[in-house]
């Protein structure tokens, strides 16, 4: 086979394969659907998903027509409280999670209960400092680290076509700067 036809094919390939992935996107759906959206284009095209293996996601309502996830490599544990009892809900500790190539991405999700499966999910990634989540024993002598440098990805989805996105790479928190525009279509009614 000749040179250029191999380079030929193996390009072709390679195209076909980098779009793939956009197929697993969707259009409409919740919030929930918008973070699936983001975690797949994070894994596929983010150079931060090689640093960690764990991952926090954040959720915030930026307007009426954009919803903002921030997806960011987590190095802390985390600590349940006396109120994080398996079988109820939470506005601060994890409920959600997807597990994807050998990655662990969770976020809160209040509107959803704390599962024997979370624990489970968080403990198998050594990212849980007490497997006790329906009492407290104490707090552990180790405390939270921020690392004001380390990179994070948000994304700014359009919530009439979560397929809308936009994205940007940076360390600064989310809410502090200016988000990128999106030409948002209407609601469908």
């Amino acid at each position: 086979m000749k040179l250029h036809n191999y380079i030929f094919i193996v390009l072709v390939f390679f195209l076909i394969n980098c779009s793939s992935w956009k197929r697993m996107l969707v259009d409409k759906g919740t919030q929930n659907d918008a973070v699936q959206n983001a975690i797949i284009d994070f894994l596929y095209t983010s150079r931060l998903s090689k640093s960690d293996s764990v991952f926090s996601i954040y959720v915030e309502n930026i307007d009426d027509n954009v919803l903002g996830v921030k997806v960011g490599g987590e190095f802390n544990k985390l600590l349940p409280g006396p109120e994080n009892r398996i079988g109820t809900k939470s506005s601060d500790f994890p409920s959600r999670y997807i597990e994807k190539e050998g990655k662990l991405f969770y976020w809160v999700d209040s509107t959803h209960i704390l599962t024997k499966d979370m624990v489970s999910i968080l403990s198998k990634y050594n990212h849980i400092d007490s497997l006790n989540v329906n009492g407290f024993i104490g707090i552990p002598e180790t405390s939270s680290l921020i690392d004001d440098s380390k990179k994070v990805v948000h994304y700014f989805f359009c919530k009439s076509n979560i397929s809308m996105y936009k994205k940007v790479t940076t360390n600064i928190g989310m809410g502090y700067y200016e988000p990128p525009k999106l030409d948002c279509p209407l609601y469908e009614e």
